[in-house]
């Protein structure tokens, strides 16, 4: 690496080569219905690869909380992390789970209190994640006031989106990963 690779503020890592990781990461890999950059990369941690895209599946399929709800707080991690890789592969993920227009907007502008955007239960839900993305923790006050509008197992789950987002945010950011080619709302499998 030349000393001006190393001073650029651009990471350009490749993808790993699947053919050489244990054969566990290889037929999970393999057995994925869509394979996204973000799972490409991930196999630079093969003790993980597996357990990351079994709890992906999980958040996906096995939630309390509604898929609806759960692409709220998807995008508000995005906006928040400023994620873009995030932000635009639950465009269409979202939009199907019933985000509108307006909401997008308003939750980029972090105006979760907007009342023509959204109802007191979503206004709870989005102010709920900001106090976990900015301090780390929900203040008795706020989850309190949040369980008025949702179950313990909703929260529970919700703490699981807005964590494990933000688990990837970092990652996909910090490994500079590209975002996934998509067309008309559907991913263009490589």
């Amino acid at each position: 690496m030349s000393s001006n690779e190393k001073l650029s503020a651009k990471v350009d890592i490749d993808f790993p080569d699947f053919t050489k990781l244990p054969e566990q990461v290889r037929q999970r890999y393999e057995s994925l219905p869509t394979i996204v950059n973000f799972f490409l990369m991930m196999g630079y941690s093969p003790g993980t690869c597996v357990e990351v895209m079994d709890l992906t599946d999980a958040i996906f399929k096995k939630l309390t909380l509604s898929d609806y709800h759960k692409e709220l707080l998807i995008l508000e991690v995005a906006g928040h992390e400023g994620c873009e890789y995030e932000w635009e592969q639950h465009v269409s993920i979202s939009q199907a789970a019933g985000v509108r227009e307006d909401q997008f907007v308003a939750i980029a502008e972090r105006r979760f209190d907007d009342n023509d955007a959204f109802s007191v239960r979503e206004q709870a839900l989005l102010r709920f994640g900001k106090f976990i993305l900015e301090q780390g923790k929900a203040p008795a006050v706020v989850f309190k006031h949040t369980l008025e509008q949702f179950s313990l197992e909703e929260l529970a789950d919700a703490m699981i989106v807005i964590g494990y987002y933000k688990m990837l945010s970092t990652f996909i950011q910090t490994f500079n990963i590209p975002i996934d080619a998509q067309e008309n709302g559907n991913w263009i499998k490589g």
